[in-house]
């Protein structure tokens, strides 16, 4: 009886091993709902203060304070987001007769700004959401989705809020990673030929892939340059290429390379960044001479007087002597 059950045990253990791998992987959101919580106002000196619990602030110089809300999804390595398509926005709900701050980015920072209302005229901010991704070095990314539930116009102090929101979004697996990404100095000086490498895999089938490298300002996120488009054919497994960026008028600040690998549809395959600080070089500066001992005059006279004194001392006593 036992040997029985053992028997039957262990078929049963065997079977949910071979079943277990063939279960089929949740697969990443491709559609989100988000609710925002409902704004709070908080007044001070006059002006109004509007927050959403769990949101962030939007502040740009010359346009009010205002809130707005963030969601970020996790995707697996290999998944790529393309693009995230609001499908619905809903639940509006309408105010009137605020007074909020506008932003002044100007030393001393400031949100008290008197720039007059009917010059920040119309509906702030004017898009509606905006997204990014940001790859993992473990090779998995994150998606950001940025919505601005809270629309205000300065000149009539009208608010529209809306609570409900529903997005669409398109991914693909990708099998083509950037493996490493370096530059060839820590620090450059204007002018450098700023040399980028990078190393790149292809762990599937044979595909052609597109490099493409833009040079930002980091902070603002500003294009200050692009590189030539670079074609991979037929690529499978381990390739690198260099790039090279003429850094000439550039001025001094932190810059970032950022490359991107696309397919033939223009498929977004893989996405880094690396830093390029863009300083100069500081040339160490020599020893300082010694300036020369400066003697007062009246050092000089006293020095003087004691050396006549010393010497007629002397004679004195060469004359005793003779005598």
């Amino acid at each position: 009886m036992k040997t029985k059950l053992f028997a039957v045990l262990l078929s049963l253990g065997f079977i949910i091993s071979l079943g277990y791998p063939l279960l089929a992987a949740e697969e990443p959101a491709s559609t989100i709902e988000v609710n925002i919580p409902e704004y709070e106002v908080e007044q001070m000196e006059g002006y109004d203060y509007v927050d959403i619990p769990g949101g962030d602030i939007l502040l740009v110089d010359g346009k009010p304070r205002v809130p707005y809300y963030s969601v970020s999804l996790p995707y697996p390595k290999g998944y790529r987001v393309q693009d995230v398509t609001m499908t619905e926005r809903s639940g509006l709900v309408t105010a009137t007769g605020l007074n909020l701050t506008i932003v002044t980015m100007e030393p001393p920072f400031s949100l008290g700004s008197e720039s007059s209302s009917s010059e920040q005229g119309g509906w702030y901010p004017e898009e509606d959401f905006n997204w990014r991704t940001q790859i993992n070095s473990n090779g998995s990314s994150t998606l950001v989705i940025a919505m601005y539930p809270f629309y205000y116009d300065p000149e009539t102090t009208d608010v529209k809020f809306y609570k409900n929101y529903r997005f669409d979004i398109e991914y693909i697996i990708s099998s083509v990673t950037i493996t490493s990404l370096t530059t060839a100095k820590d620090i450059h000086i204007p002018g450098d030929e700023v040399a980028v490498d990078i190393e790149l895999n292809n762990s599937g089938e044979t595909q052609d892939v597109v490099v493409s490298i833009v040079i930002k300002q980091y902070g603002s996120d500003k294009t200050v340059d692009g590189l030539p488009l670079r074609s991979l054919k037929n690529l499978v497994g381990d390739a690198s290429l260099t790039a090279e960026w003429d850094s000439s008028g550039t001025d001094e600040g932190y810059y970032y390379a950022e490359v991107t690998l696309t397919d033939s549809a223009w498929n977004t395959l893989d996405k880094k960044t690396v830093g390029i600080p863009i300083a100069v070089s500081e040339v160490p500066a020599g020893p300082t001479p010694e300036k020369p001992t400066e003697f007062p005059i009246l050092y000089v006279i006293i020095g003087a007087a004691v050396a006549v004194a010393v010497v007629a001392s002397v004679f004195v006593i060469k004359s005793r002597k003779k005598a």
